[in-house]
């Protein structure tokens, strides 16, 4: 049997884009995705940078999946596709705000976690696995989408699972939101 890893791909320096990733020393995409995925997480201090990860060397799962998306794209590889997936962030894919939740009488809340998604396989390039969970074991909902909407849909998204959940559990989105946020700050850089 014949394994055809669908992101052994050429970056083509065609585009200004592949260009770009190309002169930073990347010819290859899963050689890209494989150092995406070894960089640190924390936020780019140039978010506007389509090359911030790369030449901060760091990025959220949003910036490293929309960097990786984007460039295959780029390179006329559309099965490769950005996703947006809302998980039940809990102490198991989330470890250190067991806590916060447990304060709150919840095991979770609704987070957004992006990923890519290649021939019915998600394909999470956050990072090492610090849980004994993936975000992609709780998923709730998924939304595939193009690169360039990842900005204006992410933020309405999340706030309508976390909506949903409020009502469920009988606290207004405001509480909502403030335990989210209670639960980021118990961790180092938050979770994007």
């Amino acid at each position: 049997m014949h394994f055809h890893d669908p992101l052994a791909f050429a970056i083509s320096p065609a585009t200004v884009l592949g260009a770009q990733i190309c002169a930073l020393g990347f010819s290859r995409f899963d050689a890209l995705a494989a150092h995406v995925r070894a960089l640190p997480h924390g936020h780019a201090q140039r978010p506007g940078d389509p090359l911030a990860i790369l030449r901060e060397e760091r990025g959220t799962n949003s910036s490293k999946h929309h960097l990786l998306a984007t460039v295959a794209q780029t390179c006329g590889h559309p099965e490769v596709v950005l996703t947006l997936g809302i998980y039940a962030m809990s102490e198991f894919n989330t470890p250190g705000i067991g806590g916060i939740l447990g304060a709150a009488s919840v095991s979770s809340i609704p987070q957004a976690h992006c990923s890519l998604t290649v021939d019915n396989q998600r394909l999470d390039f956050t990072g090492p696995p610090q849980a004994s969970e993936s975000p992609l074991r709780s998923l709730t909902a998924e939304f595939f989408l193009t690169p360039d909407k990842l900005a204006e849909r992410m933020a309405p998204l999340q706030q309508q699972a976390l909506a949903q959940w409020a009502t469920q559990q009988g606290v207004s989105f405001e509480a909502a939101w403030a335990l989210r946020q209670a639960c980021f700050a118990v961790l180092s850089d938050g979770v994007d």
